[in-house]
């Protein structure tokens, strides 16, 4: 009799965070495999390095925005209008980590590839998954939400 084992899916160790400056928060390792569904082959380093890269995307982005939330006194991201919460969690953390995952996600969707799918199981996988336009496209709409513009511009021809 012989027994197939699948491995586990890899996690990042208990309490992995990729830090901010402390104006930004932390993003939770953890919980974006959570929340985005992460496959089998994400491995802690690169999920980092997506990350890493998300928060230098999203940052990029806000840099202007911050500024002048900075200027108005906001010593972090929670200071941002902090009675407006969801689920006890200030809304403008809310975005910024969504933006922030998603940016991850896409990078990762861009360049990463389950090697072990079959190429039925690849198709139908693809049918499935989030692309990496998909994922960009939220992180762009977390960021005008978080920013309280227009999420998209429409000109009169």
């Amino acid at each position: 009799m012989s027994f197939v084992t699948v491995p586990a899916d890899p996690v990042s160790p208990p309490g992995a965070v990729v830090s901010g400056d402390g104006w930004w928060p932390d993003i939770d390792c953890n919980a974006m495999r959570d929340a985005l569904r992460l496959g089998q082959i994400v491995t802690h380093a690169r999920l980092v390095a997506a990350l890493e890269s998300g928060l230098l995307t999203v940052e990029g982005e806000l840099a202007l925005w911050r500024a002048m939330r900075e200027a108005e006194g906001c010593t972090s991201l929670a200071g941002v209008e902090p009675t407006r919460t969801i689920n006890g969690q200030s809304r403008a953390v809310v975005l910024y980590t969504r933006a922030v995952r998603c940016a991850a996600a896409a990078e990762l969707s861009e360049t990463h590839r389950d090697v072990t799918a079959t190429g039925h199981g690849d198709a139908r996988a693809e049918d499935d998954k989030l692309t990496a336009s998909d994922y960009r496209r939220m992180t762009t709409e977390a960021v005008r939400d978080l920013i309280a513009t227009n999420r998209n511009a429409v000109d009169l021809i």
